[in-house]
């Protein structure tokens, strides 16, 4: 390597520091993407905690519901048909909701976990590379 005395670098030196450089960008874009998709799976894992959290007590309320409206029927009719005419109105009302709630899962788990902000970093540090060998 040889060293110049007029206050510049040699391409070895150079060199040198651009892969240096470029050593810590490719580390620092892999603790950026790191983070980025742990917040956003931490985000998704709080929100199906939640989730489940609201489904136990909405299958506790809906229990006690079925058991009032299965009431209500068993005293609306005649006895002959009391037996089953709740148990009936019951089973509609549960796959109503199974179907209700089923839509919604599916709507809240479809969204795609992303790591847009390392990919437009990846892109910006790809333009700044093409403009570094241009010169």
């Amino acid at each position: 390597m040889s060293y110049r005395t007029d206050g510049q670098r040699s391409t070895g030196q150079v060199v040198k520091e651009i892969t240096e450089d470029l050593s810590t960008l490719v580390r620092k874009e892999i603790e950026l993407a790191k983070l980025e998709l742990k917040d956003s799976v931490t985000a998704k894992l709080k929100g199906a905690v939640i989730i489940a959290i609201v489904g136990v007590m909405g299958v506790l309320a809906l229990l006690f519901a079925l058991l009032a409206v299965r009431d209500a029927v068993n005293l609306a009719v005649p006895d002959w048909a009391a037996a089953w005419a709740g148990d009936v109105a019951v089973l509609i009302v549960l796959a109503i909701a199974a179907g209700i709630a089923a839509l919604v899962a599916k709507s809240k788990l479809s969204t795609p976990i992303s790591a847009d902000l390392t990919r437009q970093t990846i892109k910006d540090d790809v333009e700044w590379a093409k403009q570094v060998t241009r010169r």
